[in-house]
């Protein structure tokens, strides 16, 4: 098991909801602490707390504007939300969950670690063109 999916593990036993986990590992590689943006970000949970936008995918989102505002707006964001789609059928909670919150204990852990990885993937992409 990779250190991320530990810490991923911790921050759902801590009662951190999808939107948070990915910000809360985003500020982790940063080696920076913010509780206010963790708990503000509480309100993307649960697709905005009415089955909307799924809280992995906006917490995502969230992540990349991280270290690189400009770069994820214009490019990784549409690219994140191409790929949830494409590999998720949905972007909405409700129908990830197929309208039934018992689902979330199982599906809600995918969705966060494949998001991560793939956040982490355009990051990476990012800091490479960058760098060449």
């Amino acid at each position: 098991m990779e250190d991320y999916e530990n810490k991923i593990l911790e921050y759902r036993l801590k009662g951190y909801c999808c939107s948070q986990i990915l910000l809360q590992l985003g500020l982790d590689e940063l080696e920076k602490d913010d509780p206010d943006l963790i708990n503000a970000v509480k309100g993307l949970c649960g697709g905005l707390h009415a089955g909307l936008v799924c809280g992995a995918l906006s917490g995502g989102a969230c992540l990349l504007s991280l270290p690189s505002p400009q770069s994820a707006h214009k490019n990784m964001i549409p690219e994140l939300v191409k790929w949830f789609f494409e590999s998720f059928g949905s972007c909405n909670c409700a129908e990830l969950l197929s309208e039934n919150p018992a689902n979330k204990i199982e599906r809600c852990p995918v969705f966060v670690t494949k998001t991560y990885e793939k956040a982490k993937e355009l990051l990476e992409e990012l800091s490479n063109k960058k760098d060449g």
